[in-house]
């Protein structure tokens, strides 16, 4: 990565409140602000619980469509063999 990229990434950073800047010289040493990370985590953590409820509903509605699904072609297997018989 090349640094101005690094630089205009770090600035967005700071824009965001996610890391501030300090001064020390030449220097300008960077440090991650916790809370609006932790703010962010538990936006996130939310929408995670939110998604993983609608794919574990998706899931069992899925597993139950292929159970009735195998049902029917076990039960046309079936005539189908009767029918052949007679």
């Amino acid at each position: 990565m090349s640094q101005p990229a690094i630089s205009k990434h770090l600035k967005v950073l700071e824009r965001a409140g996610l890391v501030s800047r300090g001064r020390d010289a030449q220097r300008r040493p960077r440090r991650l602000e916790p809370r609006p990370l932790a703010e962010a985590t538990g936006w996130l953590e939310n929408y995670r619980r939110f998604w993983e409820g609608n794919f574990q509903r998706l899931d069992a509605l899925l597993d139950e469509l292929k159970t009735k699904e195998k049902n029917v072609s076990a039960r046309s297997a079936r005539l189908t063999r009767k029918r052949r018989r007679t």
